[in-house]
């Protein structure tokens, strides 16, 4: 239940790598969170523009005081106006705007409508881990590529290469190639793929392009 209740505030994109327990749970789970979301922020930022019109209106009262109803009036638009400046201010009526689009949403549609700061969030999470694992591909050595005898391709490579398996075709060099075995060595380049010419006529529906790396033995 838990687990469902902050997905509903994730994208989908996010959803279809980590699943829900139940798809209704789901939506009903972004329905009354939406609701709840949007009465608190109603809430708080009402009490947080009455204590700010109340500041304003005691530093505004004497030059105010006896005027006329329409410069009273003003002042309150000019106060209101002042109000929205702030950030939590602003914060707070997006989240509370928001929070009413989600109940909304989810009553009108059934669909989830995640939360605009949780997919900032994320997507800010996701972009600092491809730098992170582009500044650790680019500090690890290059793959060593090997033409074996009867062949077959070595490739010696530091990282692990996700989906490297029998069920898919490698194009190097234009020569079709798919997965013998796999060897676990010695560091920096622990992982070890066996490639052997696919025979003819045999390509698998996956096909991935292997680039040979500038360092090369053959």
């Amino acid at each position: 239940m838990l687990r469902d209740m902050l997905l509903s505030f994730c994208p989908e994109a996010f959803r279809r790598r980590h699943r829900p327990y139940s798809s209704s749970t789901l939506l009903s789970a972004a329905t009354v969170l939406g609701l709840i979301q949007f009465f608190l922020c109603a809430l708080l930022l009402v009490q947080r523009y009455q204590h700010f019109l109340v500041a304003r209106a005691h530093l505004w009262a004497a030059q105010i005081n006896g005027r006329p109803e329409w410069v009273q009036s003003g002042g309150v638009v000019i106060v209101t106006f002042e109000f929205f400046l702030y950030p939590l201010s602003l914060l707070l009526l997006y989240l509370g705007l928001e929070g009413f689009v989600r109940f909304a949403v989810g009553i009108a549609a059934s669909e989830v409508v995640p939360s605009l700061p949780v997919v900032c969030a994320l997507k800010m999470a996701e972009a600092a881990r491809k730098r992170q694992e582009t500044k650790q591909k680019l500090s690890l050595p290059p793959d060593h590529v090997e033409v074996l005898p009867d062949g077959h391709i070595r490739i010696a490579a530091a990282r692990l290469k996700p989906g490297w398996n029998a069920t898919i075709t490698i194009d190097l060099d234009d020569t079709w190639y798919e997965v013998e075995r796999e060897i676990r060595a010695s560091e920096p380049r622990s992982w070890v793929y066996v490639l052997r010419p696919s025979p003819t006529g045999k390509i698998f529906r996956r096909v991935e392009r292997y680039d040979r790396p500038p360092e090369r033995q053959s």
